[in-house]
């Protein structure tokens, strides 16, 4: 993830959940596990990143996840024994080359294409649907 990131790239972030969000918060609490959902070409050079958290704690209520497989775990460099979710129902937005959060631009791994075509084909459902809650920190 040095030059720029790519979608199923996994790397520590300070998530900014979006109920920290709603309560005036602006700093992420704990650098915790993300992936890079999308990336999007701005005309100035820079790239706006959409980041999805990853979770050991099973979501609960509606809060819309995709389990991942224990062979990604290990791919993306997650190492952990336990399960691990990546939240789609909420995302943070930043300008990769502006930003003041993501200090870990090597990485732990990545997903492999085809989960994350699955993961993608997930999130596709959810921006249809308008199920996105956005936390923009550019």
């Amino acid at each position: 993830m040095t030059d720029r990131p790519q979608t199923g790239d996994v790397f520590h972030y300070p998530y900014l959940w979006a109920w920290q969000s709603a309560l005036g918060e602006t700093e992420g609490r704990k650098d915790r596990p993300c992936c890079v959902a999308l990336v999007v070409p701005l005309r100035s050079g820079h790239h706006r990143v959409y980041i999805l958290p990853i979770t050991t704690k099973e979501p609960a209520g509606d809060v819309v996840a995709l389990p991942v497989p224990r062979t990604e775990v290990h791919r993306a460099g997650l190492g952990s024994e336990y399960s691990q979710w990546i939240i789609l129902s909420e995302w943070n937005r930043e300008i990769y080359e502006q930003s003041y959060y993501i200090s870990d631009r090597t990485g732990s791994g990545s997903f492999s294409r085809a989960f994350t075509d699955q993961l993608l084909e997930r999130l596709k459902e959810q921006l249809t649907a308008g199920a996105i809650e956005t936390v923009g920190r550019e």
